[in-house]
């Protein structure tokens, strides 16, 4: 099942938290740095300052969400998500100094400061912290997994951090409360290694992001691309920009008798492929380039991959040229190398046979001229209606039953997934939509249409047509 996504209620609702969030933690924050001031306790104040860690990355989240809704113009062809990772920057400056300051209060009080002057009331009011920075951590987390928002998650990952530095302080007030004045410095300057490894970790990323820095993992990228239809080869995969908003460009290499138009089809696939894969990226640059198959992908295929892949888009192009369609096409090569060649040509319905024969014989021939070591070429010639067909009578459902019959007999009447038949000039067209075990080969599948094909042609009259479609059953159901 196919979940949609209102992107927009999204980003309100992400924004609704992450300001109950900030409000919440300034609160705390405000409330230890004072308290700290108050009483003289380093400790306090350097957890207060670790709470502004998390204050500021609620900053970060709003502002990536208010720059996420915010599309590219032409001063900012690229989007503003530069903008999120200076402010980044700034916050990261900000911790190294307040690091700095906490540090220099910490090596003053080892030289004959006076201790902190510690209350039951002080003590009372930081415990106050604790349960509040529980609430934000269940509260993020759980709409973070509601929401499917990476930004709460990971914030609430980083708060849930507090929970142990908030309870490492509240034991140093009660040994400094007791006496063990020496406490007091020393969980102070574990959480100025913890504001460090925050500040640092917060510039390496920024410094990353706006060096470039790859963001996805090349192999990642290239599995996507291959995965589509003529496609040989992947390479100069790169990628740069911030988590939330990622730009990629690669190097595809197609078959070089490839027309401009199936390159551009090609392209497009590739970056819709990657764009469903990898939510974060907004733009992705595909160069196509002619060049040869990947000599490990035509090993897996086998060693003739390459020529057929040719061939197939040789026998595309001129039947294109000549305003044919083609489909069941068959290559095979003797002993002595020559190739046999089988296709199906599609014509307009109303062309006489000694026309559809002279553009048969014109196909054959640049084919010949194209594959020299051609030997023979088999075409079936195969009348197709140019234009949308109406139905000259309303449904058989006596038809419909006795073809219901035939399929029951052989498949569970749950299999049995959808039968139409469409009167037309006389004769009936009937498609049939099944349902086998999803493990099924595909050649099995379809070997099993065309006994079904043949079998309701040979014993039920009146039939012109058969489209048998095979599909999984039961469905795969899709995760929400």
């Amino acid at each position: 099942m196919t979940v949609t996504i209102d992107r927009a209620n999204n980003f309100r609702a992400i924004r609704r938290v992450l300001w109950i969030v900030l409000a919440a933690n300034l609160a705390v924050t405000v409330l230890k740095i004072a308290l700290g001031l108050y009483t003289g306790a380093l400790s306090v104040v350097a957890d207060g300052f670790h709470s502004l860690v998390d204050s500021s990355s609620n900053l970060i989240g709003l502002a990536a969400i208010r720059l996420a809704e915010r599309p590219a113009d032409k001063r900012h062809p690229y989007g503003y998500a530069r903008y999120e990772t200076i402010g980044s920057l700034a916050i990261g400056a900000l911790l190294l100094v307040a690091a700095y300051e906490i540090g220099s209060a910490i090596i003053k009080r080892i030289g004959g400061g006076t201790p902190p002057d510690i209350t039951p009331l002080t003590l009372i009011l930081i415990a106050i912290t604790f349960p509040i920075n529980l609430m934000i951590v269940i509260l993020e987390t759980r709409a973070g997994k509601r929401l499917n928002s990476e930004i709460l998650i990971a914030d609430a990952t980083h708060t849930r951090t507090d929970l142990f530095v908030t309870g490492s302080v509240i034991a140093s007030m009660i040994g400094v409360w007791l006496g063990f004045d020496w406490l007091d410095p020393l969980v102070a300057s574990l959480v100025v290694i913890l504001i460090l490894q925050a500040a640092f970790s917060i510039l390496k990323n920024a410094a990353g992001w706006l060096a470039d820095a790859s963001i996805i993992n090349p192999d990642e990228i290239e599995a996507v691309a291959l995965d589509v239809p003529g496609v040989w080869y992947i390479h100069q995969t790169r990628s740069r920009g911030a988590p939330g908003s990622v730009f990629v460009d690669l190097h595809a290499k197609v078959y070089p008798g490839m027309s401009t138009e199936q390159a551009h089809s090609i392209a497009t696939e590739i970056e819709k492929r990657v764009k469903e894969r990898f939510a974060q990226v907004i733009d992705v640059l595909v160069h196509i380039e002619p060049g040869k198959i990947d000599p490990q992908q035509a090993q897996k295929f086998g060693a003739n991959y390459q020529i057929y892949q040719q061939i197939a888009y040789d026998l595309r192009q001129i039947a294109d040229g000549l305003g044919l369609g083609v489909h069941d096409l068959h290559v095979s090569q003797d002993a002595n190398g020559k190739l046999e060649i089988e296709a199906h040509l599609e014509f307009k319905e109303n062309l006489t046979l000694q026309e559809a024969h002279a553009a048969a014989e014109e196909f054959e021939s640049r084919i010949r001229q194209k594959w020299p070591e051609t030997d023979s070429i088999i075409t079936h010639l195969e009348p197709l209606p140019q234009q949308i067909q109406q139905p000259t009578a309303e449904e058989d459902e006596r038809l419909k039953q006795e073809i219901k019959d035939y399929l029951t007999a052989q498949f569970s009447p749950e299999q049995v997934l959808e039968i139409h038949t469409h009167p037309m000039n006389g004769h009936i067209n009937v498609a049939l939509r099944l349902g086998l075990p999803g493990e099924t080969r595909l050649e099995d599948a379809h070997n099993l249409a065309e006994k079904v094909e043949r079998e309701l042609l040979s014993n039920i009259g009146d039939l012109q047509r058969i489209t048998v479609h095979i599909e999984p059953y039961p469905p795969t159901i899709q995760p929400e």
